[in-house]
Formats: structure tokens, sequence, C-alpha cells
């Protein structure tokens, strides 16, 4: 069987763990850098390549962070993270990271264009970044998106571990 049983109950958690991370990682990265958000040109407003100081009035402290409910069914993917994790268990961290990198960008990328194709608009348009590619994945993020994959292995594992008592919690 290529799912672990009990898959189904653990999609959700998956899809709050993507979200989670992704509300997080657009929070920080903000603060850190004003205009990062704009760089997506997720709300169509004008990018400024010139970041604020940390005193300047541009600066919003309030680190907002922020996904797309696209991402719902996108993150629910990450049941595959499973029989993936047990197929590239025997290769070194440093390649399985960068294999793990190579799927997200080619989901990255199908579901971008999937999704400007259905709608007319992709919300993450990347092509304000100079690292991009078709505005649809950074190659400057392959460091998160490592970061993030082997985090998603380690996650999987965990649930797979606990879907007893996820299966109880879902069934009751």
């Amino acid at each position: 069987m290529i799912l672990e049983s009990g898959w189904q109950y653990r999609i959700p958690l998956y899809v709050v763990f993507g979200i989670s991370c992704e509300v997080l990682f657009t929070a920080v990265a903000n603060l850190i850098h004003p205009n990062f958000l704009k760089s997506w040109n997720a709300f169509g407003k004008e990018f400024s390549k010139e970041p604020p100081s940390w005193r300047s009035s541009k600066r919003d402290p309030r680190a907002v962070g922020y996904s797309f409910l696209w991402m719902i069914p996108i993150y629910s993917l990450l049941v595959f993270m499973e029989p993936m994790s047990r197929i590239f268990s025997s290769i070194p961290l440093l390649l399985r990271g960068s294999i793990y990198v190579l799927i997200v960008w080619i989901v990255e990328y199908t579901s971008g264009f999937l999704i400007k194709a259905i709608s007319g608009r992709c919300p993450w348009d990347y092509s304000h970044s100079h690292w991009n590619f078709h505005g649809f994945i950074r190659w400057d993020f392959f460091p998160f998106w490592f970061s993030f994959m082997l985090l998603a292995e380690w996650f999987s594992q965990k649930l797979i571990l606990l879907t007893p008592a996820i299966e109880r919690v879902f069934a009751s």
C-alpha cells in the first residue's frame, strides 16, 4: 500500500501544518523585510525594493502573515510525504532535502500554472523577484523549502505513530 492506514485522518493535520508554517514564514519575513509580502504581488500593490529602516513608519510591527485558500488542497498533498520518506530514507540528508525541493518546485509550478489558468491570476506572483521562474517559483526559496520539507518529513513520521490516537479522536 502506498499510504499508511489512517491517511484520511492525517490530511487535515497536514493542511494545518502547512498553512501554519506559511503564515509564520510570511510574518517573520515581512517583519524583517517590510516589502516581502508586496514582492509576491499578492495584493496588486506597488513594490519598492528599498527596505524601510527598523524605525521607519512603513515597517509594520504586527508581523502580518498570511496564506491562501488555494493552499488547502496543495498542502493536503503532504500526505505523500509518508511514502516518499520511506523511499528516500537511505539517501543522505542533503540529497534527500534537495530531492524534496525539486518535488515542491514541480508542485508549486504546476499548481500556480493551473490556478492562473482557472482564475486568471496566480495567488503567489513571484515575477517581481529577480530569482523567479515564470513567476510561479523562486530559486532563492531553496533553503526555506529544504527546511520545510525536512520538517514535514519529521512531522509525517510523528503523525504516523500517533495515528491510532488520531483515529480515536476523529471516530468518536
